[in-house]
């Protein structure tokens, strides 16, 4: 990869840098939230709410108030974010992030419950602007295409990695004794010098998001410029003159190929293809499996005895469940050599591997089981990130992923009325419920193949129509392969009729 990245302009590389660094640092940072309420709870927050004893049931609810305003909020502006992406691009996207995340840290920092109780309008800040950041995150895949998938891969593992940011800020709070206003505002010296401090360094990188975003927006201006055209960020149909196509076949074969083409075509068309409706479905289907698989596992691991052992069990999952950036590698290789259908599969198998594992009454097995669950959840949103990019282009990423994410959140609301009858009907047994995850996941290997099937078939198509476009002298526009290049690169028609020297070189 280093080798590969050597003929790479360095700013492409170093704003993919920035971008992976914001993402391990803000996208997924709400939801470390176990850590931030052993802080909040240290200090008494809201214990002015209980009678006599602390805890008391008044102040959880409360406090647990914090973290569901912000998941939700997490969830319901993944698409109002995405289309504001596809609007105004990813350079006032993450401004707009940078207001959201610094203030919230600012927020959290100055809060109390008594004298400045604004820890819920914090807390969805930093919902809001981890969710944007992320969201901003995804066209700079486009820039390194060779690296595209593992790019995506990347940026989805980081996700979950960020959940670790306020356990680091609990352990130098015990370890040092950081206040929680010096944690988050940087005010210590050694917390400044050692660690940054979270809202300086905030700023700091979302500062250099910005350049490097405008950097990079500059140097695809100045190659449309020594193009001579406009280049736009991905294949589409170029300009043809309405006298390259005199004659009828001409005509319908150009409309052949529009009608198989999907890399940035309007949304509404991208929205009604077969295409997105099944990836929609199965990412709908496995997100759901995966929260429901996250919100009971304490409850399993409970039930085959995690508690005897301290709940060793427990601690080991929360460990191992940001380590999703270890597929990335695999990621990459599956979706660049063996094909999104594959890699489909792949996701799709290891779905079914965790959900086995997770009916053995067997903590030493569950072990097991969060791995591959591991696995699986990386492989879940950077497949379904890749489909969508590699499928449907730039132009509207952000509105489809998007929805992709706000569809699964709402139906993952099933997660509640499955552990509700679970412990109605099953005395907290979750067997009924893993199995029917088990059998959700396996129909979704029909589904695959039938979406497999259609694809190889419209693939022919396009296959046929490009050699009989040959065979009449007729040129077909190159948009309609569903590769997409690097925004900086000529198009495929461009080098076609490009000199044969070394200016047509990419």
């Amino acid at each position: 990869m280093a080798a590969a990245l050597k003929h790479v302009d360095p700013k492409r590389v170093a704003l993919v840098f920035t971008v992976l660094v914001s993402d391990l640092l803000f996208t997924g940072l709400i939801f470390g939230w176990a850590p931030l309420l052993l802080m909040l709870q240290e200090e008494q927050q809201y214990a002015e709410l209980c009678d006599d004893t602390v805890p008391c049931v008044e102040q959880e609810n409360r406090l647990n108030l914090i973290f569901a305003a912000a998941s939700v909020a997490a969830n319901i502006g993944a698409l109002p974010f995405g289309v504001f992406l596809d609007y105004c691009g990813p350079k006032v996207a993450i401004l707009l992030a940078a207001a959201m995340e610094i203030s919230g840290l600012v927020l959290m920092a100055l809060a109390d419950s008594q004298s400045f109780d604004v820890f819920v309008p914090a807390y969805v800040l930093l919902a809001f602007g981890g969710s944007l950041t992320m969201m901003s995150s995804f066209p700079s895949s486009f820039l390194i295409m060779e690296h595209q998938t593992a790019i995506l891969a990347a940026i989805s593992c980081l996700f979950d990695g960020s959940s670790v940011v306020f356990l680091v800020l609990y352990s130098l709070r015990s370890t040092f004794g950081f206040a929680r206003r010096e944690l988050f505002l940087g005010l210590s010296f050694l917390s400044i010098f050692l660690f940054l401090g979270l809202s300086f360094l905030s700023i700091f990188v979302f500062l250099a998001l910005l350049v490097l975003w405008h950097l990079n927006e500059n140097a695809l201006s100045e190659d449309d410029e020594r193009e001579g055209e406009n280049t736009p960020l991905l294949p589409v149909m170029d300009h043809i003159e309405s006298g390259e196509y005199k004659t009828l076949v001409a005509m319908e074969l150009r409309k052949s190929e529009e009608d198989l083409k999907l890399v940035d075509q309007p949304l509404r068309k991208q929205v009604f293809t077969f295409q997105y409706s099944y990836v929609l479905v199965f990412a709908v289907v496995q997100v759901l499996r995966a929260n429901m698989y996250i919100g009971t596992t304490n409850k399993l691991l409970e039930n085959y005895g995690d508690k005897q052992h301290d709940f060793l069990f427990t601690k080991i999952f929360s460990l191992v469940l940001p380590l999703g950036f270890l597929f990335v590698p695999g990621i990459d290789y599956a979706v660049e050599h063996t094909g999104l259908p594959a890699s489909l599969l792949i996701t799709n198998c290891l779905g079914v591997a965790y959900n086995l594992l997770a009916l053995i009454p067997s903590l030493v097995v569950q072990c097991a089981a969060f791995f591959l669950f591991t696995g699986f959840r990386a492989f879940l949103y950077a497949v379904s990130s890749a489909f969508a990019a590699k499928t449907f282009g730039l132009s509207n990423l952000g509105t489809l992923v998007g929805l992709i994410f706000s569809v699964s959140s709402v139906v993952s609301l099933l997660e509640y009325p499955a552990v509700f009858v679970s412990n109605a009907y099953f005395n907290g047994d979750l067997t009924f419920v893993n199995s029917i995850g088990l059998v959700l996941c396996a129909l979704l290997f029909p589904y695959t193949a039938w979406y497999r099937r259609k694809e190889a078939a419209r693939s022919m198509r396009l296959g046929a129509l490009t050699r009989t476009s040959e065979s009449e002298a007729i040129p077909l526009s190159v948009g309609a392969a569903p590769y997409l290049r690097s925004p900086c690169r000529k198009s495929p028609a461009r080098l076609s009729v490009a000199p044969a020297s070394g200016d047509s070189a990419i």
